[in-house]
């Protein structure tokens, strides 16, 4: 499988998760050996809100939980979710958590989600630094 990854695109069965090692694609991934070289990658959050009626949206929010489902599963670390209003009724847009090289990186990830190649979200990226946990 492959992951874009800036003007990369990495191999994954030719990259070695140094720090920790990647045992489930829940794994928090540091660094990425490539090509010998420790490549290290930062969090990133795309937050998002629907831009179209859900009619319109609907078979591309099902292709966008195949997509991260297959990061996933490629070892990419990835989670990705909605949110709710205060009664936990859903609508109020989604959030997705990942890892990249650089902020171009992560954007060049994200423009491949089914969501935002088809225009159906407003969206955000932003780095993510983790001040305590």
């Amino acid at each position: 499988r492959r992951v874009a990854l800036g003007v990369w695109v990495l191999t994954l069965a030719h990259c070695t998760a140094l720090t920790p090692p990647l045992r489930s694609p829940a794994s928090r991934l540091r660094a990425l050996e490539v090509a010998g070289e420790a490549v290290e990658l930062y969090w990133f959050v795309k937050t998002e809100s629907f831009c179209k009626p859900f009619p319109a949206v609907k078979p591309h929010l099902e292709a966008h939980r195949a997509w991260v489902a297959a990061q996933r599963s490629a070892g990419y670390p990835v989670t990705s979710g909605y949110r709710v209003d205060e009664e936990g009724r859903p609508g109020g847009g989604g959030l997705m958590l990942f890892r990249a090289v650089s902020h171009e990186a992560a954007l060049e990830f994200v423009s491949h989600d089914p969501l935002v190649a088809n225009g159906c979200v407003d969206y955000q990226v932003n780095q993510w630094i983790a001040e305590v946990g």
